[in-house]
């Protein structure tokens, strides 16, 4: 494989000593080995950077940063900062992949003349038996096909991690450090300069669900998501109309959910800034009959009724309430 282009995968590690080395070991194992493995300790405060020193001493091919904590975002910087190959991989360090993985992305990659493969994601509970499906089926999309599926979250998704991706294409753009929903910001835009995507039917991925992650509890940072959600609306608006319906529906829909579960947590937003700032948004975008033809009647209502800011106040309100009983 010494002609075979190179991969770099680039690994964020922060406290996750119990997963850590079976990700690492679904890498080192790939069928496909001509990887540079870019391990970012971003100060980690459990056995992860040791973990991470000991398995650069056992492979060549493992590169290990230690850095003071910056989040994901910077952890992927700094990976994608020193990282020399032609294709680039994300993995989150407590998830890990099938061993074919990276073999039949490049195969795909090569054939199809792509910039980007997407592979099928296989939600994985602690104690509980899985069989992934090993489909060989694939589809090849063009980035507007790409980017709408984004919208329910399916296929090629909104994640940066379940995708390989030839390195020119993301060249210089990096993820915005800060934001808690990073992906939300990056994946959009890298479609968006794809002429060529594949996504394969193969359950490749697989995300590790535990207690305790970054996502498990509600906080206003995670009002970065409507952020993203509005960025790719306004990106379809400009550049794929065909779509733009679907875009600004998800966008409408996220500032409701999000007014609710903030009514739901009434602590976290005591200024009322995170439901101003909610009120403001969907203010900007408004939805006629024509727009919620085929929902629900609750939902038609709600998308309707929620059009000024403060009827997307009082419609999470009542939602709420049937929801919850509030």
């Amino acid at each position: 494989m010494e002609n075979a282009p190179l991969i770099s995968v680039i690994i964020p590690v922060y406290n996750v000593e119990d997963y850590l080395e079976r990700c690492l070991e679904s890498i080192l194992r790939q069928t496909y080995t001509h990887l540079e493995i870019i391990l970012v300790d971003d100060g980690s405060t459990d056995g992860c950077p040791k973990i991470c020193d000991d398995f650069q001493k056992k492979d060549s091919r493992i590169k290990v940063i230690h850095k003071e904590n910056g989040g994901l975002s910077d952890a992927r910087n700094k990976g994608l900062d020193i990282a020399t190959g032609a294709y680039i991989s994300f993995i989150d360090s407590d998830d890990w992949i099938d061993l074919q993985t990276y073999e039949i992305s490049m195969e795909k990659m090569l054939t199809c003349n792509a910039q980007i493969v997407a592979f099928n994601v296989l939600r994985v509970y602690e104690g509980k038996d899985f069989t992934p499906n090993l489909s060989e089926d694939y589809e090849i999309m063009n980035a507007e096909q790409a980017i709408l599926t984004t919208v329910g979250n399916t296929k090629v998704r909104t994640t940066a991690w379940n995708k390989l991706y030839r390195a020119e294409l993301i060249g210089s753009f990096r993820f915005l450090k800060g934001k808690l929903n990073e992906d939300e910001f990056f994946t959009f835009r890298i479609l968006d300069k794809a002429d060529t995507i594949v996504y394969l039917h193969r359950e490749c991925y697989y995300y590790f669900q535990r207690s305790g992650s970054i996502m498990g509890k509600y906080t206003l940072r995670r009002l970065d998501m409507v952020d993203g959600v509005r960025e790719r609306m306004l990106l379809t608006q400009r550049k794929y109309p065909s779509i733009y319906q679907e875009t600004k529906l998800s966008f409408c829909e996220v500032c409701l959910y999000h007014y609710q579960m903030i009514l739901k947590n009434k602590n976290i937003d005591k200024d009322g800034q995170g439901r101003k700032k909610l009120r403001q948004y969907r203010s900007e975008v408004h939805l006629c009959r024509k727009d919620v033809v085929g929902m629900t009647l609750l939902n038609r209502v709600s998308f309707l009724m929620s059009n000024s800011g403060w009827g997307l106040s009082l419609t999470a309100y009542i939602r709420n309430i049937l929801k919850y009983g509030m």
